[in-house]
């Protein structure tokens, strides 16, 4: 008979990519429940019901959610495949969606805080609200700390990334001009005027850079994942 062995179990790469599917599917669902509870909020708003298209309107021009249709997108390609290498688009989404959390969760703290229009009406707002702006954000960041996929990150990607914030200023800007409504006080040109809000504009970018160049600086300092093995499963002994 022969002599029993001590060797780990062979943890391997395929343990750690369904993991990490699983994380980004939770994330991806996460994402969606935010969204459709919000969504529901809105839906039985005085807004809503005065003028459903401006309100439907004003809802997509809120930050936190353009952010969660884009860290939903960005969730449901990852969880179809964790180790996504992808090209110089899908970087920069994946880049914009990592700082939209970030900035949407410290945003929290700020004049920037939350839906106002829908505040206190019903127990969806509230559980629309913690989802969007505190959870979400949360799973997405952990998610990329502990299974990557990385490194992902250059200089590029980082000015790709812009696209996002540009686009969601011209937005709010643009319909602003035409519509008088704002998502948040900072950037109400009607209120404080354009040049109180152009400079919150050109804050908020400042903001994005930063937050995008640091997670460059981690994608280039931190290790590779997927590396093969999950943290506790261990390698297999026999090819390490």
């Amino acid at each position: 008979m022969a002599p029993a062995t001590d060797a780990a179990p062979a943890a391997g790469r395929y343990n750690e990519v369904f993991v990490a599917k699983v994380f980004h599917a939770l994330t991806a669902l996460a994402a969606a429940a935010g969204l459709v509870l919000q969504a529901a909020a809105m839906l039985v708003s005085p807004d809503y019901g005065a003028a459903p298209g401006h309100a439907w309107w004003s809802f997509l021009g809120y930050f936190s959610v353009q952010a969660g249709v884009l860290v939903l997108a960005v969730s449901v390609s990852l969880a179809a495949d964790s180790a996504r290498t992808g090209g110089t688009f899908w970087r920069a989404l994946r880049l914009a969606a990592l700082v939209s959390a970030a900035l949407v969760f410290l945003l929290q703290f700020t004049p920037y805080r939350g839906l106002a229009e829908f505040s206190g009406l019903n127990a969806a707002t509230i559980w629309g609200d913690r989802i969007l702006h505190y959870a979400l954000p949360i799973l997405v960041v952990a998610g990329w700390l502990i299974f990557g996929p990385r490194p992902r990150v250059r200089q590029d990607t980082v000015l790709w990334s812009l696209g996002f914030p540009v686009f969601w200023l011209l937005w709010t800007f643009i319909r602003g001009a035409a519509s008088g409504w704002y998502p948040y006080p900072p950037v109400d040109a009607a209120a404080s005027g354009a040049g109180p809000a152009a400079a919150a504009g050109i804050f908020a970018l400042l903001a994005w850079l930063g937050a995008a160049f640091l997670y460059l600086f981690l994608d280039l300092r931190m290790g590779r994942e997927p590396d093969g093995y999950l943290p506790g499963f261990g390698r297999d002994r026999a090819a390490g």
